[in-house]
């Protein structure tokens, strides 16, 4: 059986007094974004299903608020009106596993978030799934991503990870809403995704000492604290790093031997369960898991199609293969220890970070 390594434990002082921390706060208003949820509605633009499933949409009191930031492709990105508050959301609405184009967006997302080390990267992602040039030739220019190529010209257990039809959807039905997500804070009010429901407008914590929920990581004193979402756990080992790729195909790809000087880039690809089985990350504690679905249960949703918001983990630097989304994603430090989904202090600080 599992143990978790916060034993004796050492709960944040929320958990503990069952209270919360409070400190100095800054604040910030901003607008919850009713064009980006219109894309994240099944089918699109279904403003109808915003105003029926509000709860879904909106940005809940507590959650942390995501930033739309930068389009991915500013040529083919998804115009929007000019606003005087900042635009966010705190979910990906209906793009959930129930749906083709839930599940591939979170795809596209995975991938990105997985596999850009630099700008460089990104941009020659972004090219690739514009059809630009095969996945398996985002070597040149001294670009090595070797990961989920297109075909079945690697041996790999999963097969390619976009198919053809896949990547023929991309550019027309995910790229253009693709945009920076970057973390604000944590709400404070509750902020409605349609104008008909209530006020859009959704005040921000985005300084200052907040106990707030844990994801499915441990956190100790003094960790960097990121963002991520519950359909990239996958791609972490039990401790906050990534996985690495297990098949060896990317030293193959290299040449292998003396030949091999990059560093390995890693997989998200394998099932964070199959990984349980074979004893190379220990499962989270019963308690954990019951936490987990407790915490899951508050939103109401179905099991078979959850209401995915951000939750935070520790960041673990990776000095010889960085995460150029994982460092933007950033945005506190941990005062305060806590297990898998259970409260914690952190201090939101872009600037310390």
């Amino acid at each position: 059986m599992a143990t978790e390594a916060l034993l004796p434990m050492q709960p944040s002082l929320g958990s503990a007094t069952n209270t919360r921390v409070d400190s100095s706060k800054l604040h910030l208003q901003c607008r919850v974004s009713n064009e980006d949820m219109s894309y994240y509605t099944e089918p699109k633009n279904d403003q109808e299903d915003i105003k029926r499933n509000k709860y879904r949409y909106c940005i809940h009191k507590d959650e942390l608020t995501i930033a739309v930031g930068r389009p991915w492709d500013v040529t083919v990105a998804h115009k929007k009106t000019n606003n005087a508050y900042p635009r966010v959301i705190s979910n990906l609405g209906a793009m959930d596993e129930s749906t083709d184009r839930g599940r591939l967006t979170h795809k596209v997302i995975a991938y990105m978030n997985h596999f850009a080390r630099s700008i460089q990267e990104k941009h020659c992602i972004i090219r690739a799934f514009k059809g630009e040039f095969e996945f398996a030739d985002l070597n040149g220019g001294n670009v090595q991503i070797h990961a989920w190529p297109r075909g079945n010209n690697v041996d790999t257990a999963q097969g390619p990870y976009f198919s053809d039809e896949d990547l023929g959807q991309i550019p027309g039905d995910v790229l253009p809403y693709m945009f920076d997500h970057l973390p604000m804070g944590y709400a404070t009010t509750l902020g409605w995704a349609h104008p008909n429901t209530g006020d859009t407008m959704v005040t921000v914590m985005i300084g200052g000492i907040r106990t707030v929920m844990n994801g499915d990581f441990e956190i100790f004193t003094g960790d960097l604290i990121q963002w991520y979402w519950p359909f990239e756990l996958a791609c972490f080992k039990r401790d906050g790093r990534r996985k690495q790729y297990l098949n060896g195909w990317y030293e193959k790809a290299l040449g292998g031997g003396e030949n091999y000087l990059a560093p390995p880039n890693l997989d998200p690809s394998a099932d964070i369960e199959a990984d349980y089985e074979v004893g190379v990350n220990p499962p989270m504690g019963k308690d954990a898991l019951k936490r987990k679905k407790f915490h899951t249960q508050a939103y109401g949703q179905s099991e078979r199609r959850p209401k995915y918001v951000p939750r935070i983990k520790p960041y673990i630097r990776d000095h010889m293969n960085p995460r150029m989304y994982d460092g933007l994603r950033v945005f506190a430090i941990a005062t305060s220890s806590a297990r898998p989904h259970e409260m914690v202090d952190i201090k939101i600080s872009r600037q310390t970070c």
